[in-house]
């Protein structure tokens, strides 16, 4: 054991003469119900740092005047919450005089700090108290990977594929908030350690590791994440995985009703009905060939410097930034670059619906890339078309700065009228002549019923379903018509057999009233 420290218990045993068989039963439920490896590096002997951030929190949680130390009072609290039941003052003298021996800045006039409440958590994984150390975990909501449970989660970000999920103004102010508290230069950005010492008390910075947050907001020169870029983070998470979000914000110290933190949008179709979205995040598609420019347009979207070498994308992409549209209004913006080779996956049933906008990217000095790039837009057009999906779209000739094939602006021009959408937007990433394009395609995605492409199907499907509804409607008044017609002979038949009725009934009186 003292070579390979993982091995937690070492026991001598007989079934056939019952030697300590009991006990065998007793370490397994207990390397199962309270398992070092996730609170402890046997190497190292130490707390593992996913352990040492759920203590911060829960530390944090319990020193409520904040004043960096527990008192007795706080202690004792803290005791009948995971323990129900209070400590004397004798027990708790004790655990300080404990501390302050073993480690003397552990405990200082406000009473235990935070390296003397880990170095107490520590001392009982040591002296196998592991019991213990769980108890006070699982109470305060930790799962045994040290996240918190599914009941601490309370929301359901239940909704339609078409809806998405954002972050209310209750929400953003308190990121305002955490993001000045933590600011510590005041230099208007978060360094990476600062970021690090924000996200303490979660298990790690969820945009650190690897995935779709890595480095997808606006950095400044020395690295550090601007207010607005802290922002866009929070919003692509709430957009793409709203539970971390919101697991997120209650690590963070948000202890506002979680309800009032999030909302749900209305649903896309709703938004092309009544002609405008009220979104305030818009996440867009980037399609596009190979080499057409799709992660220059990210990357120039989060102010990182153009790079000529060309490097494959494999793996979807994404960029978050404000943008400010007509107006003063701001609005934030999500590029997902959409690999080709993810295309035929990405085209399943509802895979657009998340989807406010498409922009389709081409290189204007390759033809091929240009004949790519349409094939792409009507496959899209198409499947939405056919899901009832049907998004904007925008084409963007990129690479301006170079010679254009002969019949670049005649192909592009009649393709876009033909599908009744905008022509192509050109730009450069290279000279970073953007064309206002951020503006434009958020522009476009607050109007959903405008520059939604119609494939040559499409229209023959609408022009047949026009042709119907109008047969259907002569037909109707026809009916209509005949049904009145009826009516009225009806109408008129009853009308006319009194009256001749009453002209037989004169006739006959006068001719008696002669014979007479």
């Amino acid at each position: 054991m003292q070579q390979f420290r993982e091995i937690e218990t070492c026991i001598e045993c007989s079934a056939l003469k019952q030697i300590q068989v009991p006990e065998v039963f007793y370490y397994a439920q207990k390397a199962v119900l309270h398992p070092t490896a996730p609170l402890f590096n046997q190497e190292t002997q130490s707390l593992r740092p996913r352990c040492v951030r759920a203590f911060k929190r829960i530390f944090i949680l319990c020193d409520n005047d904040r004043d960096g130390g527990l008192s007795d009072a706080e202690l004792n609290d803290f005791q009948v919450k995971c323990f129900n039941a209070p400590l004397q003052p004798a027990e708790i003298l004790d655990v300080k005089e404990v501390v302050q021996e073993k480690m003397p800045e552990g405990v200082n006039e406000d009473g235990l700090t935070l390296t003397g409440f880990l170095f107490l958590h520590a001392l009982f994984i040591e002296k196998g108290r592991l019991e213990t150390t769980w108890t006070v975990l699982r109470k305060f909501g930790y799962d045994n990977d040290l996240k918190l449970r599914e009941d601490q989660l309370p929301i359901s970000f239940k909704r339609a594929p078409d809806q998405s999920v954002e972050l209310t103004n209750e929400a953003v102010e308190f990121l305002k908030g955490l993001f000045f508290s933590f600011d510590v230069d005041n230099d208007g950005a978060l360094q990476p350690a600062e970021l690090d010492n924000l996200f303490s008390t979660a298990p790690e910075c969820p945009w650190s590791v690897e995935g779709p947050f890595k480095d997808a907001a606006e950095k400044n020169v020395l690295g550090g994440l601007t207010l607005a870029g802290f922002l866009s983070e929070w919003s692509l998470m709430t957009l793409l995985d709203p539970t971390s979000s919101l697991a997120n914000l209650i690590y963070l110290g948000y202890t506002g009703d979680p309800a009032a933190a999030f909302h749900i949008t209305r649903k896309r179709r709703q938004d092309r009905k009544r002609k405008q979205s009220q979104r305030n995040v818009y996440q867009c598609y980037v399609f596009g060939p190979k080499n057409a420019g799709k992660s220059a347009l990210l990357s120039s979207f989060i102010g990182r410097a153009f790079v000529d070498q060309y490097n494959p994308t494999t793996t979807e992409q994404f960029a978050a930034n404000v943008v400010e549209v007509p107006g003063g209004i701001k609005k934030t913006l999500v590029l997902r670059e959409i690999p080709e080779n993810n295309i035929d996956v990405l085209l399943s049933k509802d895979s657009l619906a998340p989807c406010d906008i498409a922009v389709f990217v081409y290189d204007s000095s390759d033809e091929n890339s240009w004949k790519r790039a349409k094939e792409l837009l009507v496959r899209v057009a198409t499947h939405g078309e056919n899901s009832g999906f049907e998004i904007p779209c925008l084409i963007i000739s990129a690479k301006d700065d170079l010679e254009p094939y002969p019949s670049a602006i005649q192909d592009s021009t009649r393709v876009s009228q033909d599908m009744g959408i905008e022509t192509p937007i050109p730009l450069s990433m290279k000279l970073r002549d953007f064309n206002y394009v951020f503006r434009r395609i958020v522009s476009a995605a607050q109007q959903p019923h405008l520059s939604i492409p119609e494939t040559e199907a499409g229209k023959n499907r609408k022009q047949y379903r026009r042709l119907v509804n109008h047969s259907l409607m002569f037909i109707s008044v026809g009916a209509a018509a005949a049904v009145v017609g009826v009516a009225a002979y009806r109408f008129i038949r009853q009308e006319r057999t009194p009256r001749l009725e009453d002209l037989w009934r004169s006739q006959w009186e006068q001719l008696l009233q002669l014979l007479l």
